[in-house]
């Protein structure tokens, strides 16, 4: 069960026309942690990197003593026959948040990516209630991994339900390992049985680490064991992440960034997409503007 949540963990490739750019983002999303922070004890984010991203990322991320980083090498976790690398980078990310976690005995953290920033305050109980978090929910209806995922786990597929969100949410690490162990096929590992699924669904997205969670502890019966359902959750007054405040283009920006200063985002994250190219001044102004 979820006691709190003090841990995140950040999957990271610096992209070579664009590495600078990233680094950046990435120094903004824990500047941003940093300054909402509120707890005694110091926020733990681990980044997980390629090894020829390491030396940059500890030597270029910024340091503050509320936030404690580490950077480790995604070799640090898979093997050199891994079919782990057989990926593309979209989905050895989703590996990296299910099976680091699992290996490392997390127990409830965040998974976060370098779009994301934090706008407000938050500590280690924040997202938890009785045991369980209040994670993201998403209509299952919205996106085909959900059948597919469905189909792959043997659980009934019922388009009305709903299952954990995109990144940033919050996962368990004895459900992330659950998920994986689901898969593991006498001497296949779950990684090898889960890279073969996707050479057969090419052109589609058989799974996402979010569905494979979420349906695994569906079947397992015990999801809501260390999640509070949906319905509550959507109307909670604590919110992880502003769907309302976040920018996923340009035209959201410049309809967003003459909010006032101090307004409530009505959630405690936001993505500022990389793609929508608003320039990193622009969006440390605006995500370090909020109330907090």
């Amino acid at each position: 069960m979820f006691s709190e949540v003090r841990q995140a963990i950040l999957p990271i490739a610096l992209r070579k026309l664009q590495r600078r750019g990233d680094l950046e983002r990435a120094g903004l999303l824990i500047e941003s942690l940093d300054r909402h922070w509120t707890d005694s004890k110091p926020f733990e984010l681990l980044i997980v990197a390629p090894a020829n991203n390491v030396a940059a990322l500890r030597d270029e991320l910024p340091r503050y003593s509320r936030i404690e980083v580490s950077v480790r090498a995604e070799s640090d976790f898979f093997g050199r026959f891994s079919r782990f690398w057989s990926m593309t980078g979209w989905y050895r990310q989703q590996i990296v948040k299910l099976a680091v976690p699992a290996r490392l005995g997390f127990g409830g953290f965040l998974t976060l990516d370098s779009d994301v920033c934090c706008v407000g305050d938050f500590d280690s109980r924040t997202f938890v209630q009785e045991g369980r978090a209040l994670s993201r929910w998403e209509p299952k209806r919205h996106h085909d991994w959900w059948k597919q995922a469905a189909e792959l786990t043997g659980v009934p597929w019922d388009p009305a339900t709903h299952g954990l969100s995109v990144t940033p949410n919050l996962l368990h690490g004895d459900l992330a390992r659950q998920a994986l162990d689901f898969f593991r096929l006498g001497v296949i590992d779950p990684i090898t049985a889960l890279s073969f699924r996707v050479l057969r669904k090419i052109g589609a997205i058989p799974w996402t680490e979010y569905s494979l969670y979420t349906s695994v502890a569906e079947r397992r019966g015990n999801l809501f064991d260390y999640h509070i359902h949906w319905d509550p959750c959507y109307f909670h007054e604590t919110q992880l992440f502003s769907e309302h405040s976040s920018v996923w283009a340009a035209t959201d920006f410049d309809r967003l960034a003459s909010v006032p200063p101090g307004t409530d985002p009505h959630g405690k994250f936001v993505i500022v997409q990389s793609h929508a190219r608003i320039p990193l001044d622009r969006v440390r102004d605006y995500c370090l503007s909020f109330a907090g």
